[in-house]
């Protein structure tokens, strides 16, 4: 083959036919690559090529408008089918509409020119609905919604994509047991000799599809998942925490007023993967009383610090957990909370710094996690910088954790706490998930402030500060 036009076709064909993204470029001109999606294309090249894995559930749990469906619900199917054209797929949604919407769309790639050029096949004549179709040498592609029959066809892959709609469905216990029990009884009964169920959407509640998934005894241990939130929270392989996840479509400043559209909740579930389950929560999000930065900065305080420390930045470690609390002359505390994850040498750094803004009248630090942790660092330091930072170490006396964050609700519940606008949104999260959430580094923090911040704590700290001439223990 001399001619270059010739060689770069027959380049571009071979990379189509063996490469997701690749044929995705060539087959659909509106699809724009990421890396987040040449990830999730990995994945499922790998289960195309592997047949029998070691699991049998891809969970991708994805934003809303990141590629997701374009990628693996319609795009995929035609590729596969392309490369395996006796072979099934069926796909499922939360309606006929939106199924039938997407078998329409990979419909057009299977039945397009260039489809034909890359794998020599085409359409089956008499077989070319939105919802059902077949290739001329015998496979089948079908879209069905919640529900639907999918009697007489088989599976080699199936996909759910979003079978939830919306939030009034998400809140429906009925629902979720209708799309658990086709998912169980009817569809994955569908699925041939080493077939593989593949599950993407965004998240709405606890108990949703994903989750029923990840606390079934039988599915969770052969269950794959691949977790993007919008905005990165730990480092990843490809983006530092605090990133967007496709910045070139939705920019952190972008998701940010989404999240200030649709709320802290419906964000963290839609966009962070992280549902709460609200009709559980044992604080009520009413009795947070918010706080401007200019209105607590016209009021004099005393400010105390509460940390809850974790040692590590490994991503798989618990953060380190702080709480800012200003309290006024009227006795009400003024809440910022958040997290990092943070080595010992950053976490003296952060201290410090904090110290120098905040002129802390106290910062509590947990004994047993300040000695075994942080206490040489802070010592050294301290000793460094000739200055000497007003720490006590607090004390849980056996009391368990959930016990001391609860501590915190008569507060609450008296209009007692305030939380300074946009600087509480980690602690707002771990308070609708308490007690069954992930992480409650921040509510721990906030509980410590029952010790130091009331007046209280004479029986629950001991003063430290490390030895020097003239600056003993007391």
């Amino acid at each position: 083959m001399d001619d270059p036009q010739e060689e770069k076709l027959a380049l571009i064909l071979q990379r189509s036919r063996e490469h997701l993204v690749d044929f995705m470029i060539a087959a659909d001109p509106s699809f724009v690559p990421a890396w987040h999606l040449d990830m999730i294309a990995d994945e499922l090249e790998k289960l195309e090529r592997e047949g029998d894995t070691k699991y049998k559930v891809l969970l991708v749990l994805c934003p809303p408008r990141h590629g997701k469906s374009t990628l693996c619900t319609v795009g995929f199917p035609a590729w596969f089918l392309g490369r395996n054209p006796t072979k099934e797929v069926i796909t499922v949604s939360y309606s006929a509409e939106l199924a039938q919407d997407f078998g329409a769309k990979t419909r057009t790639i299977a039945g397009d020119d260039v489809y034909k050029a890359i794998f020599n096949i085409s359409l089956k004549e008499d077989e070319q609905g939105k919802a059902k179709w077949k290739t001329n040498k015998g496979g089948s592609y079908t879209s069905v919604g919640i529900g639907g029959s999918v009697t007489g066809r088989g599976a080699n892959f199936l996909i759910f994509d979003d079978p939830i709609k919306n939030r009034e469905e998400a809140e429906s216990e009925t629902y979720r047991q209708r799309v658990w029990d086709f998912f169980t009884s009817t569809a994955f009964t569908r699925l041939e000799p080493n077939g593989i169920v593949v599950v993407i959407l965004t998240r709405w509640h606890v108990d949703d599809l994903a989750g029923r998934i990840l606390a079934n005894e039988q599915l969770k241990g052969r269950t794959k998942m691949i977790h993007f939130p919008s905005i990165a929270t730990h480092d990843e392989e490809k983006r530092k925490t605090g990133e967007a996840l496709w910045p070139e479509r939705f920019s952190v400043a972008a998701l940010n007023e989404i999240k200030n559209t649709i709320g802290p909740y419906d964000f963290d579930a839609l966009y962070q993967g992280s549902p709460v389950l609200t009709e559980n929560q044992e604080l009520n999000p009413a009795w947070y009383r918010p706080i401007s930065q200019e209105e607590l900065e016209a009021k004099q305080t005393a400010n105390f610090l509460t940390v809850d420390t974790a040692i590590s930045k490994k991503s798989s470690a618990d953060f380190t957990g702080f709480c800012d609390n200003g309290v006024d002359s009227e006795n009400f505390w003024n809440f910022r909370a958040w997290r990092a994850r943070l080595n010992p040498d950053e976490l003296v750094e952060t201290i410090f710094a904090l110290h120098e803004r905040r002129r802390y009248t106290t910062i509590g630090i947990e004994k047993t996690a300040y000695l075994d942790g942080l206490k040489p660092y802070l010592d050294a330091e301290q000793r460094k910088r000739g200055r000497y930072l007003p720490i006590v170490e607090l004390k849980h006396n056996q009391t368990a954790k959930e016990v001391r964050i609860r501590g915190l609700i008569p507060r609450y519940a008296s209009g007692s706490i305030r939380h300074v606008k946009g600087e509480c949104s980690v602690l707002e999260l771990e308070w609708a998930q308490f007690p069954n959430g992930l992480h409650d580094d921040v509510l721990d923090a906030a509980a410590y402030q029952l010790q130091i911040a009331d007046g209280t704590h004479a029986n629950t700290i001991s003063i430290y500060r490390p030895k020097r001439a003239g600056f003993a223990r007391r």
